[in-house]
This record gives structure tokens, C-alpha cells and sequence, in this order.
């Protein structure tokens, strides 16, 4: 058996590297497997929530993966027959030119996984963490003080080599949906296959369509044809990724790339569309499931390991890295379960809803409004054992705080902690003329303290005693001058994740959350 490391993550999709590069920049030892032999290709979960971004620029990713990403294309919808003639069309999500100072992001974008994946695991290289590829996890046994995995050679996904015992600290299981992590946890995943119904989604050349639209082709009631530029910001490009969805309807056999064309050539009646190589082709049933519970002793699930859906409304490779951010912060917190088992309950209610507007209806132009939820701005942990609100006087209804866990208080004007932190430009530093946004503050690897207060800085920065070191200069610290309504004192906290600990006003305040912290 080999030595004990601190973490082992099985699995290398957008949730394990997330996961493993929040813990290396934390000082973390790990190491990450994955039973493929090669690294994954196609665009799969493509789209990305405003709300993730803020994450990217968390991590330190984000400047890179924005030479990767495009703006969602507008949809334009055709009549059949024939499939030229345009019935409609429309925006997925409303866009806006209005940059609103706490969200810096106001669209989503389009980014291919294997794009996402490149960017993660370069910037793991840079901590010397490499994923080990060809590695699947067989067996797990758990003692009070380890995870004892045994992980086997395997090829073409298959077991192709004896499994060896790794001992380690804590296992986080990203394998997806159809992994061993959950199973071999046993941990239950409950929910719904919709049998009669099948998916089948890829990526392609094809000429003589314009990439300067997502198009959409469909069978009212039956299925829905779609074709979405994978780089419309390139007027020469050919590349597509497709999809052909439908309710009542399985394309079982349509799992091959002969027959895909041949259904869109039939069906469209766009014969002149020359389909060229395809680099990725699949074919599933849609699932809208989850865990039980997101940890058995010191094994955590994240991601597809956790929760499945339909790709409607964009939610999984989303939710998925604000899983990993969430167990990674601290690390491996057992609250991981209690913040985000509701934020996935209700994500999945949500996409459910959506997923039944996937295919054509009679009257396309009485499509449902889009949920605002699916931005993500208002996740948030309010109803969280371990956050601290003490500025907000009026009690907290853990009932309606738990059933707002996805949906946030959007319109309310109210934060708290718990709260997604919001982005603050403009913030100029004691004896500096220089400004700086908050999320320029922020690190995955540090708790950031801002303090706001009407008198010397010599008076605020006193808390920063519980930390044994005072800063020689507070402003290059996190501490920020503000003076604001009558004086008083208030202190806020930012998790790694973005998030806010504690709304607190004195320096007793400020020991009692990382108090709740370190209890954990």
C-alpha cells in the first residue's frame, strides 16, 4: 500500500480538475486518476453562467479560457417543409449591454468542456500536478483516519490490470454519472429516466450553413433538430455541434454518423448541407438524478457523480465546479452536504421544467420566459451552520432560507452572509490613488477581510490580531477604508468560494466564525 497522501480525486472532467487545482493552490497534496486512456474531446457541457466566470477569475483561469469562449449565437428557428424558411427568431437568454457594478459578467458564454479541460490541467501543471490517466477506482474501504481506494490499470474503460491500495486522507469522487465513486459509496440515486425519450448530441463540419446562428429545425411534439456554431466569432468556420432531442421519440439508432445525417438530411429537407468529420458523436437518455447525501465518512461525491440532468438551461458543468469549490475551500468541509444538497435539489426541479420545452411546440413564439435563476447569481448558504450574520437583526427563517438556496432573494435588495459576494469596482486604497475591484482581492486560498468603518484604521484593523501576524499594511491585505453610515464598525469576511462567511461588527464577532470554521 502506498504512503498517505492528503486527497485522491477519481476523475479528470471539469469537477475533479476544479477541485484539484482549488486544493494545490490551498497547499494541498493530491493526486487526480482518471479510467480513460485519453483525455476527453467534444463540447459536451458547453455553457457557462455568468456566475462560474466570476469563479474562473477566482482561480486565476479566466484571462485564458476567454480566448476560448463565444457569445451563446441567436436562435433562429425554419418551417418544414423545405427547412429555409424562417419562422423565428429569438435569444436563449436576454442579452445586455448594461454592466451593472456587482455583476461584471452580464451573459453567459458558450466553452467548449475539452477547451475548459486544457486550461485546468495547464494550470495544474504549474503545481506539478498531472492527471494520471488510465486509472479506475475498483474498491473502497474506510477506516476512522483514511480512504483506502484500490485503483486498477484500465483500457478502453475496462479493468485491463491488478489494482493496487492507495491510502489516503479523503477521496472526492468525480467520475460521473456512470462511475464507480457512488456506487462503490453506496450511496442511492434517486430520481428519473425518461425511457421513452433519447438524446443524441456531437460535433461536426458542415457546409453550406451559415455560422452566424444556432439553427433549429422541429417536429412540433416530436423532436427538435439543432445545429450550433462552435466558433461563430470565425466567419470561415464549419464546425457545428448538433443535437437531435425529442419526447416520445428515441433516436436509438441514430448513434452513428451515417445515420444522423441521414435523419437531418431527411427530415430538414436541407440536402444541400455537405456534413464533413465528425470528432465526437453520442447518444443518451435523459436523467434527472441525485445522491441521498453528498459524503459517506471521508468520501465526498461532486459533479455528474452527484447529480444528473437534462443539459436544459445549462446547469451541469456550472454546478459542478461550484461543487468543487464549495467541498475544496477549506478543504473538504463536512458542511459541503448541508450547503449544497438544496442548491442541487432545486437546480434539478428547475431543469426538469425546462426540459419538457426542449422539443417544438405548435406555436413557437409562446415560449417560457427563461428562469433568472439559471445565472446562479443567487445560490447562496444563508441557512449554512457555519456562516455568521450579525448586522441583519430580523431573524432567519431556516425553512424559507433552505427553499431559496437556488433562487437567492433576487429584487430584494437585501445581503447577508451566506451571500454570493458581490463585485465592488472603484475601491481606491489608503494613500494610494490606485483603484481596484473587490474581486481583484479576492483568493482561493485566503479568507479575505474587508472592514468598513467611519473611524482611524488603527481602530479596525485591531481584529487582525486573532490571526497572531498584523499586517504591516492593512490596504494590501484585504482591508479596505470605507466610511460609511454612522460610523460603526462592520466587518465582512469572503470565503475562498466567493462567498460570504460573516457580517459581524466587533472582533469577538470575527473569532467566532473562524471558530465555526475550524470546528469543522
Amino acid at each position: 500500500m502506498s504512503d498517505l497522501i492528503p486527497v485522491l480525486i477519481v476523475g479528470a472532467g471539469p469537477a475533479g480538475l476544479v477541485a484539484a487545482l482549488f486544493l494545490a493552490q490551498n497547499g494541498i497534496m493530491l493526486r487526480i486518476i482518471d479510467k480513460e486512456d485519453t483525455f476527453h474531446i467534444g463540447s459536451r457541457g458547453f455553457g457557462v453562467q455568468p456566475r462560474t466566470l466570476e469563479l474562473f477569475q477566482l482561480l486565476g483561469i479566466l484571462e485564458d479560457v476567454q480566448n476560448s469562449f463565444t457569445p451563446i449565437p441567436t436562435m433562429r428557428a425554419y418551417k418544414f417543409p423545405g427547412g429555409t424558411v424562417l419562422v423565428r427568431t429569438w435569444d436563449l437568454y436576454e442579452k445586455s449591454d448594461v454592466q451593472w457594478p456587482d455583476r461584471p459578467f452580464g451573459n453567459g458564454v458558450c466553452l467548449s468542456q475539452h477547451y475548459l479541460e486544457e486550461v485546468l490541467r495547464s494550470h495544474l501543471a504549474k503545481h506539478g500536478v498531472q492527471v494520471e490517466l488510465g486509472l479506475g477506482l475498483v474498491g473502497v474501504e474506510q477506516t476512522k483516519d483514511s480512504v483506502i481506494a484500490s485503483i486498477a490499470p484500465h483500457k478502453g474503460s475496462h479493468v485491463s490490470g491488478d489494482a493496487v491500495k492507495v491510502a489516503t486522507k479523503y477521496m472526492l469522487g468525480a467520475d460521473g454519472a456512470r462511475g464507480n465513486s457512488r456506487k462503490l459509496l453506496g450511496l442511492t440515486f434517486q430520481g428519473d429516466t425518461r425511457d421513452s425519450d433519447g438524446m443524441v448530441w456531437g460535433d461536426v463540419e458542415i457546409d453550406s450553413l451559415t455560422n452566424d446562428f444556432w439553427h433549429i429545425w422541429g417536429k412540433p411534439g416530436h423532436f427538435t433538430i439543432m445545429a450550433r456554431p462552435l466558433e461563430p466569432l470565425n466567419p470561415e468556420s464549419k464546425k457545428f455541434g448538433i443535437g437531435i432531442t425529442g419526447q416520445n421519440f428515441d433516436p436509438t439508432e441514430l448513434a452513428t454518423p451515417e445515420k444522423t445525417i441521414g435523419f437531418i438530411h431527411n427530415e430538414t429537407g436541407r440536402t444541400d448541407l455537405k456534413f464533413g468529420k465528425f470528432t465526437w458523436l453520442s447518444y443518451f437518455k435523459p436523467n434527472m438524478r441525485m445522491v441521498n447525501k453528498f459524503q459517506e465518512g471521508r468520501a465526498f461525491v461532486v459533479g455528474d457523480s452527484a447529480h444528473v440532468h437534462s443539459p436544459t438551461g445549462g446547469q451541469g458543468m456550472n454546478c459542478s465546479v461550484q461543487d468543487a469549490c464549495n467541498i475544496s475551500w477549506n478543504p473538504l468541509l463536512t458542511t459541503y452536504n448541508e450547503e449544497r444538497l438544496p442548491v442541487i435539489a432545486q437546480m434539478l426541479h428547475a431543469t426538469t421544467q425546462l426540459y419538457t420545452h426542449t422539443v417544438a411546440k405548435e406555436k413557437p413564439a409562446d415560449a417560457p420566459e427563461r428562469n433568472n435563476a439559471l445565472e446562479m447569481y443567487g445560490v447562496n448558504y444563508r441557512f449554512s451552520s457555519i456562516v455568521l450574520e450579525k448586522r441583519d437583526s430580523q431573524s432567519l427563517d431556516l425553512e424559507d432560507a433552505v427553499a431559496r438556496a437556488y433562487a437567492g432573494y433576487e429584487g430584494l435588495g437585501t445581503l447577508r452572509a451566506g451571500d454570493r459576494a458581490p463585485e465592488a469596482p472603484g475601491l481606491v486604497e489608503s494613500g494610494s490613488e490606485n483603484s481596484k475591484s473587490l474581486f481583484q482581492l479576492l483568493k482561493s486560498n485566503v479568507h479575505t477581510v474587508l472592514t468598513f468603518h467611519g473611524g482611524s484604521t488603527s481602530e479596525a484593523v485591531q481584529f487582525f490580531d486573532i490571526f497572531k501576524k498584523p499586517p504591516q499594511n492593512p490596504t494590501k491585505n484585504g482591508l479596505i477604508d470605507s466610511h460609511i453610515g454612522d460610523g460603526e464598525l462592520t466587518i465582512v469576511v469572503v470565503r475562498p468560494d466567493g462567498f460570504i462567511g460573516a457580517i459581524v461588527s466587533s472582533v469577538d464577532d470575527v473569532k467566532s466564525y473562524f471558530s465555526k470554521v475550524e470546528a469543522y
